[in-house]
């Protein structure tokens, strides 16, 4: 049975480069154009914590956001649904776990919330569901404590993909005993119960089916592809694109950069003999004028 956030023709996850482009440059057409190409298309933005985030950008600190405010106020002039793309892979893991122990598979997660508020990473609902009517500038400004947390969280990123670039490769576990043996690290910082099970058993589940928990496997070994291959550079404006990538198999079309673009080229052709790599591939593009092009 469909739900409400599927009664779409497509969901489009867009960077905050494509939004800035669209709301603060008119590239490649203007903020009202842009929501009558998605009406007209029965289709949706998506806006996501990272995505409003990175588009906010240093307003904050800078003491600028006054002027994003105007900025937001456009983009929620267009059709939009909200993702929670922090959460999807913990979700998916839970999911997992309750298909694992019924010996059935997982039911298919849906990680679209019904405000921007609902996005962050909280620990139970926002505080402010309670309040109605509130436009997205006043959530964001609401939300500025954490949105300034996780750009600090953020940027520690790369240095964590440096520091594991120095380890030799002989040292280092082969991916599938890598994805098996974290497991519990997992299970602690998602705060999961792990019950009464064979842990490795679980694990060797989710390995040999990566649609089990593809959001999970699509990021580990998009994050592990970034590791290995040294040429690929990965800097503080791909973080948002790269927490997007969970995302993938619960979105109809993704805007990412050309790093994360070929990134995501490799780790898909791993699984080229899969019916779902070669579309969620398809649904990759390097900005929101080749959607457009593609679907006059």
């Amino acid at each position: 049975m469909m739900n409400e956030w599927e009664n779409w023709n497509m969901r489009i996850l867009l960077d905050a480069k494509d939004l800035i482009n669209i709301v603060e440059h008119d590239l490649p057409v203007s903020v009202v154009d842009f929501g009558q190409w998605l009406r007209d298309r029965d289709s949706v933005a998506v806006l996501s914590f990272t995505g409003i985030s990175d588009f906010v950008g240093p307003a904050f600190p800078n003491n600028t956001f006054l002027e994003k405010r105007v900025l937001l106020q456009k983009i929620e002039t267009l059709p939009v649904v909200y993702i929670r793309e922090g959460t999807i892979v913990q979700d998916e893991l839970r999911a997992a776990m309750v298909a694992f122990h019924n010996a059935t598979e997982p039911i298919r997660l849906t990680p679209y919330v019904r405000r921007w508020d609902e996005t962050a990473k909280w620990e139970g609902d926002a505080a402010t569901k309670i309040l109605v009517g509130l436009r997205l500038d006043e959530i964001v400004y609401m939300a500025r404590r954490a949105i300034q947390i996780y750009k600090v969280e953020a940027s520690g990123i790369r240095s964590y993909i440096e520091s594991e670039r120095v380890i030799p490769k002989a040292e280092r576990w082969t991916l599938k005993e890598m994805f098996i043996n974290r497991l519990p690290d997992r299970f602690g910082a998602y705060k999961i119960d792990p019950q009464i099970f064979d842990v490795k058993k679980f694990g060797e589940w989710l390995w040999s089916e990566p649609k089990r928990c593809l959001g999970m496997r699509l990021h580990f070994e998009s994050h592990h592809q970034m590791v290995n291959d040294k040429s690929l550079r990965f800097d503080d404006g791909d973080i948002a694109d790269f927490a997007h990538i969970a995302a993938l198999p619960y979105v109809d079309i993704l805007t990412v950069d050309k790093r994360i673009d070929d990134l995501l080229k490799k780790v898909l052709q791993k699984f080229k003999a899969t019916a779902w790599a070669p579309v969620l591939q398809q649904n990759v593009f390097r900005n929101i004028g080749q959607v457009m092009e593609k679907f006059q």
